[in-house]
């Protein structure tokens, strides 16, 4: 049966670059601030960042790293995609851009990862010298393709992101990725910065992805479900769950059961008392 295809998603969804300046790094940490309180008040919640020598603090899509020679900022999903111009006028090096595509496929299907996998073998046999693939799969539908080398300045991944937010227990992602898969295309290196530097002047940004992302796959042996161009219906603005949603989830499917069972064995007194909530 032939599978009709959706591009749900087609951008930049990842960005990492350092600042080297004074005033550089100083706008990026107020920038990282501003960003990471509206992360914050959404639920987020802040915890420790570390990565190559800088340290500092990470709140939902948003990290900062600072050390004696400037700062490190990286934002993901679409905080990289709408603050790219922001950032890639004043950082001195960006290391590091994904783009990916998101496409549904109606009926939905499992073995895409292992279908692009036998696609690269069969690549390589004629290209020996072409990016290695590996294959990942789980008993619960998960499945991740690996094209190339992690190290290397191009690495795709193509993973099931419905089985990927059902194991995450994100049940609205899920929902909303019902049938979905992503192809995601690291980038580092000049490369990168490249990239940093022509994405902002760029009309069609989803169009520009979905060909970009198409062209690389296909070149390598991967040919992707989705067209080089067309079938878009592009969603924006949905966003993963919250720390704050994800912690009402655990209270709702974890702490509920033995709260229902505190409150058919004692009185409301003792359960109100033993919930530390007589305050």
């Amino acid at each position: 049966m032939q599978n009709s295809t959706t591009v749900l998603e087609s951008q930049l969804d990842w960005l990492t670059a350092s600042f080297h300046t004074r005033d550089s790094a100083d706008r990026a940490k107020a920038d990282a601030d501003r960003w990471a309180r509206s992360e914050v008040a959404d639920g987020a919640q802040v915890k420790p960042f570390r990565l190559g020598g800088y340290e500092g603090w990470q709140a939902g899509r948003v990290r900062l790293g600072t050390r004696l020679d400037g700062a490190l900022l990286q934002l993901s999903g679409d905080f990289a995609e709408r603050h790219i111009a922001d950032v890639a006028v004043r950082a001195t090096n960006v290391s590091r851009v994904d783009i990916a595509v998101t496409v549904r496929l109606e009926p939905a299907r499992e073995d895409l990862a292992r279908a692009h996998y036998d696609d690269a073998r069969e690549h390589r046999k004629v290209r020996p010298s072409s990016a290695r693939p590996e294959l990942h799969q789980d008993g619960d539908g998960g499945s991740t393709l690996y094209l190339g080398d992690r190290a290397s300045n191009w690495f795709l991944r193509v993973y099931n992101k419905h089985a990927e937010c059902l194991e995450n227990r994100d049940f609205e992602g899920a929902a909303h990725y019902e049938g979905c898969w992503r192809y995601e295309l690291e980038i580092k290196g000049p490369d990168a910065l490249r990239q940093a530097q022509l994405y902002p002047g760029i009309l069609d940004r989803p169009g520009y992805c979905q060909a970009y992302v198409h062209q690389w796959a296909e070149n390598h042996g991967v040919p992707p479900v989705f067209p080089y161009t067309g079938d878009q219906k592009i969603e924006p603005g949905f966003r993963r769950r919250s720390d704050r949603e994800t912690r009402l989830l655990w209270l709702a499917q974890s702490v509920k059961p033995a709260v229902q069972w505190l409150r058919d064995s004692t009185d409301r007194e003792t359960l109100v008392d033993l919930l530390g909530l007589s305050q």
